[in-house]
């Protein structure tokens, strides 16, 4: 599978907002509607894609309260009758890293009992977010400002519904100033 620098900045795009449609992601890619359309196609095809989805509001799907667990069990495919164990990490043969979901203790104690592992360590998650991962892709690929092949990972920047690649912290900030100017010039057009 081979990405180029469009590739990358669809997948940003779509990473942000996967409902855009072709016409919104060719008009802030500054490409045709039939290119998204294939380089889509293509990258469904190839896998890079799995799939559209939409983020619902942890309240909406999952108690309250969220608990980390250090369990050992012979009968993991017990903890999938669960729908309060929300998520499953298995770190040795026996050993599992998990985390529910509950609105009390007794529902805590309703699961361990039922789904028949030994708990090593409960922790309660005090809080949690979510961080964005980019894509770890090596695409070679220019600078949005100087034009430089960017040798390491880009900086990404999003402006005005596109999404810029930089070489350095140098060209990002060139890049800032041209645009603060071409807005100014711009209102002062409009204004006089």
């Amino acid at each position: 599978m081979k990405l180029d620098a469009l590739d990358l900045k669809l997948i940003y795009l779509l990473m942000d907002n996967s409902r855009l449609s072709v016409s919104e992601l060719a008009e802030r890619l500054g490409v045709s509607r039939p290119t998204v359309k294939s380089r889509l196609e293509k990258l469904e095809k190839e896998g890079v894609i799995q799939g559209y989805t939409i983020k619902l509001n942890p309240q909406l799907i999952r108690g309250h309260n969220i608990v980390a667990l250090i369990v050992k069990t012979d009968e993991p495919e017990r903890m999938e009758e669960f729908q309060e164990i929300i998520e499953i990490n298995r770190f040795t043969s026996r050993k599992y890293l998990i985390k529910i979901a509950i609105e009390s203790m007794g529902e805590l104690k309703r699961v361990i009992e039922g789904a028949g592992f030994e708990v090593i360590e409960i922790m309660p998650i005090l809080e949690s977010f979510e961080r964005a991962n980019p894509p770890k892709v090596k695409v070679p690929f220019k600078c949005d400002y100087c034009g430089k092949e960017i040798v390491d990972e880009p900086i990404v920047y999003k402006y005005h519904n596109r999404v810029y690649f930089f070489c350095c912290p140098t060209c990002l900030r060139e890049f800032k100033k041209t645009r603060e100017n071409l807005e100014r010039a711009s209102k002062k057009q409009k204004s006089g």
